[in-house]
């Protein structure tokens, strides 16, 4: 009796004792069956397709859910989520992933914007909450001020916001607003929840105040997407020539998914399509794209592409239990995924 086979069909090959065993078993089952939850959603993880398992937390906070993912697909604290035509950000990860990754996300609801020391016009998507009962981070005579009107706003921690400091200033307004309220960073928490150190992001707290505009130094710019937003202490020193109008092109922002069993059973060939939307959902004709398939194992696989399909094809025992990736490479990155086991 071949003992590493029937561990193979467990998808327990190479662990070490029966508690990693056991473990495996329960992360092929939870991945084999992820997709038929209710609750499970196609979504775009920082502009990769993928899946989570959305619930409804218990105290009917509508801007707030749960989110699961299995195992393989981790998420980090400060990535965003599109799903339902809205923008999360994930603020609380759970360290255990022995199963689950299991966290929240906060739907955001400002686009924050300011234009960085290159001349680059930044913009995050913010979770906003209202700081107006809270101190706002400067004192004057020992005695703590608390601000008139005030917003906390939770975002990603990385290059560009490392670099926010106090006495910053935004505008939290409507993008076609005459004179929009601008707000002063007068406080930043960065170490709050911050997972960079074990690989899992970060995120940061800052606190804007009240303050006021000013019509020599914030200005109405347009963005490369044409879309025009209000920026405060904009310098057009900086400002880079106009860019050169071009065709419209479908492909420029498109959304791909990878439909198939995820289960590639020993001895049968199974097809697999990949399928392309532009950014509103609308069907774009694949003919368009310059998309190439890629087949990421340690194994052989027979492989057959034509059209928008490729059929996968395995037949070896030795290899049941084992996983590879499928993914879908435009542009130099990865577009979609999937990962496939080879069951018996």
């Amino acid at each position: 009796m071949d003992i590493n086979y029937f561990m193979k069909i467990q998808n327990a090959y190479g662990t070490k004792n029966r508690r990693e065993k056991e473990l495996a078993k329960i992360n092929n089952e939870m991945s084999k069956h992820f997709e038929d939850t209710y609750d499970t959603v196609d979504i775009l993880l920082n502009g990769t397709p993928t899946q989570l398992m959305i619930i409804k937390d218990t105290d009917n906070n509508t801007f707030k859910k749960k989110i699961k993912s299995v195992h393989g697909d981790k998420f980090n604290l400060g990535d965003y989520v599109e799903w339902n035509n809205q923008k999360w950000l994930i603020t609380l990860v759970d360290a255990d992933e022995r199963t689950w990754n299991r966290g929240y996300m906060y739907l955001c609801t400002v686009p924050l914007r300011w234009q960085n020391s290159d001349g680059k016009i930044i913009e995050r998507y913010v979770y906003a909450e209202d700081f107006t009962k809270y101190s706002n981070g400067v004192t004057g005579n020992n005695t703590i001020t608390i601000g008139d009107n005030q917003y906390g706003l939770t975002l990603p921690v990385d290059d560009e916001t490392k670099k926010l400091k106090r006495d910053m200033r935004f505008p939290v307004d409507f993008d076609d607003s005459d004179q929009p309220d601008i707000y002063k960073l007068t406080n930043r928490k960065v170490k709050l929840s911050d997972n960079q150190y074990f690989g899992r992001g970060g995120t940061m707290i800052v606190t804007m105040s009240f303050d006021a505009f000013n019509p020599n130094h914030d200005k109405k710019v347009t963005m490369e997407n044409g879309q025009e937003v209000w920026i405060c202490n904009y310098n057009n020193s900086h400002s880079p020539l106009p860019p050169t109008l071009q065709p419209p092109d479908e492909t420029t922002d498109l959304r791909c998914m990878i439909s198939g069993n995820p289960n590639l059973k020993n001895g049968y060939k199974r097809p697999y399509t990949v399928t392309f939307t532009d950014k509103d959902g609308n069907a774009i004709d694949w003919q368009k794209v310059n998309f190439s398939w890629k087949v990421i194992a340690d194994f052989n696989i027979i492989q057959s592409i034509y059209s928008n399909k490729i059929d996968l094809f395995v037949d070896k025992e030795d290899l049941i239990g084992s996983s590879f990736l499928l993914q879908i490479i435009y542009n130099n990155s990865v577009a979609a995924k999937i990962n496939i086991a080879i069951t018996e």
